[in-house]
């Protein structure tokens, strides 16, 4: 058994990431890259193997939710610091597997916070649906389709012409279009790869209300701009936010759309089985956690229907 305990840390996290490279995606790559570089590496860089324990990645925790943000020195999400906690994880099970270490059992302490979900409410909705079918464009119905559908923005921009049979009424969501760090050149690109998990790819039924204004043309062409030429979600995302402020709607972001869709869906009472499927989660917890948001109206419905 080969003891490294004496190596730094991150020098054994930049061996095991070089070994990843070759085995997972590139956007994951990518995203482990800049978690390492930007946040993991800064605070454990005078770190030995020896010295990683329970309470330095608990402290590492806390600092991090408290001022962990590059840019302005405020609070990383939890989900951003619960990644960053799964590498480290990563690397020391990697140290455990090659005997650089003993296997070191940690439970990490998160604070609660439900976050606050901004989504449209029944008179936005109103305004920006009723804008978009009197006003259409490529643009317009791609708002409309994730209505729609539920997709997410990087599957929406990756859609193809040849991916929707309009004769079996489905669409088939099987890759994602995003904009990740090139980590040869330290600039970003955009990759076209894989959807985001293996739940994600999948088929969805074209509800009846989307089909007229599904028009398209060469079945190689991107469906967003029916041309040869993609449209990339940060752009989409400028243009939606553009948008609001035209119709003076509250600022809601483009993911919101997918959770109005999602709450809509449970509000008309779909199974939550065949929502989790349509929406590509991992299972209907997922569905039920992240997205159904009932509104206060459906919620006084509900209310009303108790009798004494």
């Amino acid at each position: 058994m080969i003891r490294k305990k004496k190596y730094k840390f991150i020098n054994i996290l930049d061996e095991w990431l070089e070994i990843q490279r070759y085995h997972i995606k590139e956007s994951t790559y990518a995203t482990y890259y800049s978690h390492i570089n930007n946040h993991i590496k800064p605070y454990f860089q005078s770190y030995y193997l020896k010295d990683i324990n329970q309470k330095i990645i608990q402290l590492f925790v806390i600092e991090k939710l408290k001022c962990g943000r590059i840019k302005d020195s405020t609070g990383l999400s939890i989900k951003t610091v619960k990644e960053l906690v799964n590498i480290i994880k990563l690397g020391l099970k990697y140290c455990t597997e090659k005997g650089y270490i003993d296997n070191i059992n940690l439970n990490i302490k998160y604070p609660y916070k439900v976050k606050k979900i901004n989504i449209l409410d029944q008179n936005e909705y109103r305004i920006l649906v009723d804008y978009l079918k009197n006003n259409p464009n490529h643009f317009h119905i791609g708002i409309l389709f994730i209505l729609c559908t539920g997709v997410r923005i990087g599957e929406l921009c990756a859609l193809k012409n040849d991916d929707i049979d309009l004769m079996k009424k489905e669409i088939n969501i099987n890759k994602t279009l995003q904009r990740i760090q090139d980590v040869d050149n330290k600039k970003t690109k955009i990759i076209i790869s894989s959807t985001k998990t293996k739940k994600s790819a999948r088929v969805i039924p074209i509800p009846d209300v989307l089909i007229p204004y599904l028009i398209m043309n060469d079945s190689d062409n991107y469906f967003l701009t029916q041309s040869s030429k993609y449209y990339e979600p940060r752009r989409f995302r400028y243009k939606f936010k553009s948008l609001l402020k035209t119709l003076d709607i509250s600022n809601v972001t483009v993911h919101s759309l997918r959770h109005y869709f999602a709450t809509q869906c449970i509000e008309l009472g779909f199974d939550y089985n065949c929502l989790s499927e349509i929406l590509g989660h991992a299972s209907p917890a997922t569905t039920m956690n992240l997205y159904v948001h009932c509104q206060n109206k459906y919620k006084q419905d509900c209310m009303n229907r108790i009798h004494i």
